[in-house]
């Protein structure tokens, strides 16, 4: 099933939240953007702050396994960390499915050195109902060494939703925290695989790339360029 973007008519693009919602770089961003991240923030049906997650490797590898999710996603099928298939859509968007009833089309709608912002419009076929809504989530990453002077990446992830059903989003507000941990880890799960391949990375990163270079679908130039952060004195230096 391909999922459209919704018709935009008038809106309140202004955030109405509280302090959990300052943290946002509103400044930033543009007109579509702030109209996308306020009609899921101010209408939530669920909102998670998740704890701080350490990926053992360093941001500019981070940076690219964020920036190259069909990459990304073709290497956790590979190596065993997840289900997900991903293409993109356009410049800064792509459609994902995660091989266990869910797909969503997912736009970054805003990013800087430290921070992105993704909208989320997805669908989960369950076994009784089609659950359909959308999310916002804001990743926060930042550098941390390490008392060994490695240098690992700190992320934190705020997580909202907004189920389309008002009967189900009512539902799931009263239930709440069960069914809020359950809509938060399909929506985190593609960011915790990211950490996954971090892990797996830090510990044998000539496997993985070695792994990567199997997989006939890849883009030779973004291989050549993984190739680099993973190996970077196994690099031969340009002339």
């Amino acid at each position: 099933m391909l999922l459209v973007w919704p018709v935009a008519g008038e809106q309140d693009c202004e955030l109405h939240i509280n302090d959990l919602g300052r943290s946002f770089p509103l400044g930033g961003m543009e007109r579509h953007a702030l109209c996308r991240l306020a009609g899921v923030v101010n209408d939530a049906t669920t909102s998670h702050i998740n704890p701080p997650v350490l990926t053992p490797i360093r941001k500019p590898v981070y940076d690219f396994l964020l920036d190259h999710v069909v990459l990304t996603a073709e290497l956790v099928r590979t190596l065993g960390i997840g289900q997900y298939t991903i293409k993109r859509v356009g410049a800064q968007g792509f459609q994902g499915d995660d091989g266990q009833g869910s797909e969503a089309l997912v736009d970054l709608l805003y990013q800087n050195s430290t921070q992105r912002v993704y909208h989320i419009q997805g669908a989960h076929h369950g076994k009784v109902l089609l659950i359909t809504g959308e999310a916002i989530i804001m990743l926060t990453s930042q550098t941390r060494t390490g008392h060994d002077g490695k240098e690992s990446v700190e992320t934190r992830m705020a997580v909202y939703s907004r189920l389309d059903n008002p009967m189900l989003a009512t539902v799931v507000k009263v239930l709440q925290p069960f069914l809020r941990g359950v809509i938060n880890g399909k929506l985190a799960g593609p960011f915790l695989a990211v950490h996954r391949m971090g892990e797996l990375i830090a510990a044998d990163p000539g496997q993985v790339s070695r792994q990567a270079e199997t997989i006939s679908e890849l883009d030779k130039t973004e291989l050549d360029a993984l190739r680099v952060l993973l190996l970077p004195s196994l690099t031969p230096a340009r002339p």
